[in-house]
Parts: C-alpha cells; sequence; structure tokens
C-alpha cells in the first residue's frame, strides 16, 4: 500500500492532486507535511484549500483522510518524526514562487529540496521521489520548440530568480542524490481548472483577461501560449507518481505540439465568450521599447491609482517576457507512457471566464509572487525589467 508524503499541499496543485486523490477510494495514504503549529491547525489549513474544489463539508471530510505532520520541508533532514520513515512516496510540491525574491527563493527551493532530498534518505522503502520543476528552466534563449532534455542548461538566461532556483535544484538533485528515485515532473503555465474554471484559482488567468482588456500584445497572433490546467496536471502527476514503471526520470506536463494555443485562437475564444465588446483588434509593441506606451495604456484601461495596480503592471510586463518567447514543451515522452492529452485552453476558458471577478481582484491571487526585491524602486513600474528582477 502507498504511503505518500505531499509537500506544498495548501497550494494549488496540491490542493487538486488531494482532491482527486481523496476522492477516490484506493489504498494509499497520504502524509502532508505543512507549517502549523499542531494538527488540527494543519488540517484546517489543507481543508481550506480543499474548499475552493468543492463544499465545506465535504472538504472537512477529505481533510480527515489525511495524515498531517506538522513541519517544513526546508528543514526536513532535522525532522526525526517517524511517521515520515515509512513513505513510499514523496510528491514535492512545495515551493517559494516569488518571482524577485532574490537568495530568499533560491533558498527555499534549491536548499530547502535538497534537505528534504537528505530526508528522503532514511525512508527504506521510498519508491519514487517525483520532484515538481517547471518547463521554463529552459532559460529565455531556448527554441521554440523546447524538448525534455535530461538537465537544465548551466548557461541559461533567465527573466527570473524563481526558474533559475528551480533549474539549479534539478541538477544538485541529479549529482548529489544518484541513490534516490527522482522523477522530475515539469508543468509548462498553469491556468484554471477544466470544469471549476477560476473557482480553484485565479492565478495567471487575470494576465490573459489583462491583455484582452489591454489589447496589446508583444508577438505575432500565430504565436503560441502552452498552457494546461491544474485538474489535468493533478491527474498526470499521481500517475506519475503510482505508475510501476516509468520509461524517463523526466517529463513535461504541457500541451505540446497538439495542444498549444495560438493567440488568435484565445483572442476568438474571448469574443465568443463576451460578444458585448465586439472584434478585437490586437496592437503589437515592443516590450523594450515601448513600455511607455504600455503604461499609458494600462493605466487608461486599470488606472494607477494605488499599489496593486502598480505591482499588476510590472507583473504584466514580466508575464508579456515571457509571451514574448513563444515557446512550446515537447510532451512526447508523457503521451507515450499512455497519459491523456491536456485539455486546450479554448476548450475551458469559458468556464473559467464564466466564474470570475474583476481583474485587478484576480491579480491578488498572484500578487505575493511579485514583490520587488530589495533596493528595487517599486514605484517605478515601467522601468526595465533587468532593474527589478
Amino acid at each position: 500500500m502507498a504511503r505518500i508524503l505531499l509537500t506544498g499541499a495548501t497550494g494549488l496543485i496540491g490542493g487538486a492532486v488531494l482532491h482527486q486523490a481523496l476522492s477516490r477510494d484506493d489504498d494509499a495514504s497520504w502524509v502532508c507535511l505543512v507549517r502549523c503549529t499542531n494538527v488540527e491547525q494543519g488540517r484546517q489549513r489543507v481543508a481550506a484549500r480543499l474548499e475552493r474544489f468543492t463544499d465545506a463539508f465535504t472538504a472537512q471530510r477529505l481533510a480527515r483522510k489525511i495524515e498531517i505532520v506538522p513541519g517544513d520541508f526546508t528543514r526536513a533532514d532535522l525532522d526525526m518524526d517517524p511517521r515520515l520513515d515509512a513513505c513510499t512516496h514523496v510528491l514535492h510540491l512545495a515551493a517559494d514562487t516569488s518571482w524577485w525574491g532574490g537568495e530568499r527563493v533560491f533558498r527555499t527551493n534549491h536548499d530547502g529540496t535538497l534537505a528534504l532530498a537528505r530526508r528522503a534518505q532514511a525512508m527504506l522503502g521510498l519508491q519514487r521521489f517525483l520532484h515538481v520543476g517547471t518547463a521554463m528552466i529552459c532559460g529565455a534563449d531556448a527554441p521554440s520548440l523546447v524538448e525534455e532534455d535530461a538537465y537544465p542548461a548551466a548557461d541559461a538566461r533567465h527573466i527570473v530568480g524563481y526558474t533559475e532556483s528551480k533549474a539549479a535544484t534539478e541538477t544538485s538533485l541529479a549529482e548529489q542524490f544518484p541513490d534516490l528515485p527522482i522523477v522530475v515532473a515539469r508543468p509548462s503555465i498553469v491556468v484554471g481548472h477544466a470544469t471549476l474554471g477560476a473557482a480553484p484559482s485565479s492565478s495567471i488567468l487575470w494576465v490573459l483577461r489583462a491583455a484582452d482588456a489591454l489589447r496589446m500584445l508583444p508577438c505575432s497572433l500565430e504565436s503560441c501560449v502552452d498552457i494546461v490546467p491544474a485538474d489535468w496536471v493533478a491527474e498526470t502527476l499521481i500517475g506519475l507518481l503510482t505508475k510501476r514503471d516509468l520509461k524517463h526520470t523526466l517529463y513535461h506536463l504541457s500541451a505540446g505540439k497538439a495542444g498549444r494555443t495560438r493567440w488568435a485562437d484565445v483572442i476568438a475564444a474571448f469574443e465568443a465568450a463576451d460578444p458585448s465588446d465586439g472584434i478585437r483588434a490586437f496592437e503589437p509593441f515592443d516590450l523594450d521599447r515601448d513600455c511607455a506606451r504600455l503604461r499609458k495604456r494600462f493605466a487608461a484601461v486599470f488606472g494607477l491609482d494605488d499599489a496593486t495596480k502598480r505591482a499588476m503592471l510590472r507583473a504584466t510586463r514580466a508575464y508579456y517576457a515571457f509571451c514574448a518567447l513563444d515557446l512550446t514543451f515537447a510532451n512526447d515522452r508523457l503521451i507515450q507512457e499512455g497519459f491523456e492529452q491536456a485539455p486546450s485552453l479554448v476548450s475551458y476558458l469559458p468556464v473559467c471566464l464564466a466564474n470570475s471577478a474583476e481583474i485587478v481582484e484576480q491579480f491578488v491571487d498572484d500578487m505575493e509572487m511579485f514583490a520587488p526585491s530589495p533596493g528595487a524602486d517599486a514605484s517605478h513600474p515601467d522601468q526595465p525589467l533587468a532593474a527589478i528582477a
């Protein structure tokens, strides 16, 4: 019987994993390492996340199925709780997702993951350590179709510190823990839920809606976005975690060539969902040279009268920098393993829009990700990215 240690249970994907796994009547037991002062507080933190996927009563019922271990994955190598010793699988989702958090992000994501790996070495029955990274460890100079290479390039140019920390983590895991049964999953861009829409989280969805409202793109309408829904990611992670034999130790959890979405199709989906706003005429612009024009348009559409909106402008520029890369992440390995292709963004965008709050309100879900690093001047949201990244 599988005994699964999960980190990141209170996050979007962690909540989706638990909701789908606990709703089944299988023999797996789930142990959640949660930052909390006691077991009940930890259970209520998990239940609060589960409520985004179901009703409050069911969330509480599902949370009672979990074994809560109060703790911090970044200090897991110092945690001698015997309940961890019997774990047969580890699903490591927890991370600091701040884009401009500096050394703190590296310490959490890199050093903290290595601490968890050291603790996993004492799990004598361990069958799989599934580490969840990000497809964007390829860096900003990657080819338009990113293959599932074994290791991130040491000289990759990263737009934000988060992806750099994830790349370093993969390299260190491979070098320092060859004895662990490590499998790496790299999701692409996770947006919404294929059936629940924006209810579990509006993370990144607000970016698409902001682009629609601004009518500006730093890329061609024929360029693509590689977007997948949280529930598909969760289901695929559970499969990668528990499938007895895998052909590889690295997989992209992505839309791939078959499922990527052109910006033209995204725009058409917005037009179909909101025909009252008419035909969208998008204006191309250069992100480096036309930042003042973007700022002017943003001020006209959303305003810049408070700190939240200024942070949203910084975040919009950062996401536009990724959009301009026009990257697709190959998912051949995943499909060859027998996993289903992800639903296309266009197929579930209407349900995301149907239960969406205001765009600025949705941005608040991601606001902590975009706090400027120490020394950056947050009062100038149109400054070059290098100044705040």
